[in-house]
């Protein structure tokens, strides 16, 4: 009976990791990719502004 229980708490367990696991990839991975984004924008625009006086 008490193995039942364990194994019972452990799937419980599983059970609310599991989707939290995928939420807080979902949520990392959006914020990188916006971080990394922001990082290439100000790195083109500082390009543009070096380039303009040239032009």
């Amino acid at each position: 009976m008490r193995q039942e229980l364990i194994l019972l708490a452990l799937v419980c367990i599983a059970a609310l990791l599991i989707p939290l696991h995928h939420r807080l990839e979902h949520w990392a991975t959006k914020l990188l990719v916006e971080k990394n984004n922001a990082r290439r924008l100000a790195h083109a625009k500082r390009t543009v502004e070096e380039l303009e006086p040239q032009a």
